[in-house]
């Protein structure tokens, strides 16, 4: 009973949150998208808010939440390397690699925004969970390996609807938001790779 009790007040404390997290997104997410329209407390919402995500989403986008985090510490002068495969069963990275092959050229992976909404359908969570991680890497092949480098930065201005309620509409996040903390230098951008062997049926 006392573990019911427990999980009871977790869960809504949690769902308190998200509740204000998600409101107070939507007040930033309206703000025109300069440094200097955001106040100090602001940026500190917004920092707090990527981390809090970052965390709640780790078991759903663990690739994109991990990417997020490593923008807190300096990057050092190399290419973070992580080997995962997760991409490979991608349509599109499957795609790349067959033109990367052809070309020896690398090759650009490009999802529209729509891919990263959550689905209960097992295919397009996965495309939707690959795409908030790679959308705009770059693909090559060397060596028998399949080579994702992104750049961990973001845009000025780019909205990643995340997913649906209804009666409410898409609930998502301006990734504009984060560019602010970029040009404050609260967050660091670089350069990740992730490393996967190629496929014997693309090969």
């Amino acid at each position: 009973m006392k573990l019911l009790v427990k999980a009871f007040w977790v869960s809504a404390l949690i769902s308190i949150i998200m509740a204000f997290g998600l409101y107070r997104l939507n007040i930033l997410n309206s703000k025109p998208l300069n440094a200097s329209n955001f106040s100090w407390v602001n940026k500190a919402e917004i920092y707090s808010l990527g981390t809090i995500m970052s965390i709640l989403a780790f078991p759903i986008y663990p690739e994109v939440a991990r990417m997020h985090l490593m923008l807190y510490t300096p990057f050092d002068s190399h290419v973070k390397t992580l080997k995962d495969d997760f991409f490979i069963d991608s349509v599109v990275v499957k795609n790349a690699i067959r033109k990367s092959l052809i070309s020896g050229k690398p090759y650009r992976l490009a999802w529209p925004a729509s891919a990263y909404q959550l689905s209960l359908n097992n295919e397009k969570y996965r495309e939707a969970r690959i795409s908030l991680a790679l959308n705009g890497g770059y693909l090559r092949v060397e060596d028998s390996k399949v080579i994702v480098s992104i750049n961990i930065a973001y845009p000025r201005k780019s909205f990643a609807p995340l997913f649906s309620i209804p009666g409410i509409g898409v609930i998502g996040v301006e990734e504009g938001l984060f560019w602010v903390l970029q040009q404050e230098k609260w967050y660091h951008t670089g350069y990740v790779e992730w490393v996967s062997p190629l496929p014997p049926a693309i090969n």
